[in-house]
Parts: C-alpha cells; sequence; structure tokens
C-alpha cells in the first residue's frame, strides 16, 4: 500500500522523485530540485539513466 514517502503509481504525466539523503518520495508534475523535509538534493526516478 502506498504511504506519503512512497506514492505510487504516480498520475499521468507526474514523475516520481526520490531524496538522496532521506529517500522521501513525492510524484510532481513540476521538476524537483529539493527536498521538502529535509532540503536535500531529489533524483527524477521517472527518466532514465545514463549507463
Amino acid at each position: 500500500m502506498p504511504t506519503q514517502s512512497d506514492p505510487a503509481p504516480c498520475a499521468e504525466g507526474e514523475d516520481l522523485y526520490e531524496c538522496r539523503d532521506c529517500l522521501t518520495r513525492l510524484c510532481s508534475n513540476d521538476r524537483v530540485m529539493s527536498c521538502p523535509d529535509c532540503g536535500g538534493e531529489m533524483e527524477n526516478l521517472s527518466k532514465p539513466r545514463l549507463q
């Protein structure tokens, strides 16, 4: 079951972001640069990573 810190799935058009420091997850239509909980850097998990 999804929790506030682990939403799944995101609505259509939203990307899933995860904080690299505290692992908070959130869905957003807008680009998220910093974590609303700790201020850490957010990573977009919806975009393919370069190998």
